[in-house]
């Protein structure tokens, strides 16, 4: 069974692989946008899900764009990193996660569940425009 810090970590490779977002597996005191924080879903894990012992952990990928206020620009590439409207393609996240739900072999799978927060986001008391995507993952 993977650890959460393999997890993190799994996830992490998963996005920055395929969107080329700089990707953080563990929460820093500081960043530097364009970054995406794995960091612990509410609630972090569900356990019972099934008879043989599996369980969910539920991360959440914030996503920091910009530390200045939106412009255009800026919001369609959130937009991008969401997979929402045309400019998607290749910067969508959850359609990276999709790509390969079992993160390298390392969870029984990982599915983008909701796309939240727009707007401006507070991280370590600085505020940055970006979102958040809870992502559940399913360990055995």
């Amino acid at each position: 069974m993977a650890s959460v810090s393999d997890i993190r970590t799994a996830l992490g490779n998963r996005i920055a692989t395929a969107t080329g977002l700089r990707v953080l597996p563990e929460a820093r005191d500081v960043i530097s946008p364009p970054v995406a924080v794995i960091v612990p879903g509410q609630p972090l894990v569900v356990y019972g899900q099934t008879m043989d012992g599996a369980f969910t952990v539920n991360l959440r990928v914030l996503i920091a764009i910009s530390d200045a206020p939106p412009n255009e620009k800026v919001q369609r590439a959130l937009d991008a990193y969401l997979g929402i409207g045309a400019n998607a393609g290749a910067s969508s996240i959850p359609g990276a996660i999709q790509q390969d739900p079992t993160l390298g072999g390392v969870v029984h799978f990982a599915e983008p569940i909701s796309a939240g927060n727009y707007g401006r986001v507070l991280y370590n008391d600085v505020t940055y425009f970006g979102a958040r995507i809870d992502v559940q993952i399913g360990v055995i």
